[in-house]
């Protein structure tokens, strides 16, 4: 099997567990500000949000918005898909059907 750059960017961004969490509830629709963002990827509150915040403001989100997979308005802090999410959804979606599978191993 063959990679291409695109792949290769998608599962970049899915490397993250807050970013993984991030782009899957981004398939129902946007984010309204970066304080749901923290709480959508904290591992049940087991991690300190204003350092999850400080990480999401400057790794994840960048990451995410540079590569197009999601649009980041600094200035309101609303998150949504991107040009490019149509790229990572399909990969999202099968998680989302396989996870009992994945996680089990």
């Amino acid at each position: 099997m063959t990679t291409t750059p695109r792949l290769d960017e998608v599962f970049g961004a899915l490397a993250s567990v807050h970013r993984r969490r991030l782009l899957m509830d981004l398939r129902n629709g946007h984010i309204p500000h970066l304080q749901r963002a923290t709480r959508v990827v904290a591992d049940g509150g087991r991690t300190d949000s204003e350092q999850l915040e400080v990480a999401l403001f400057h790794t994840h989100l960048p990451k995410l918005d540079d590569a197009g997979f999601v649009t980041w308005n600094r200035q309101t802090g609303t998150i949504e898909p991107g040009p490019r999410f149509d790229d990572v959804e399909p990969v999202l979606e099968l998680l989302s059907e396989r996870y009992d599978r994945i996680a089990e191993r």
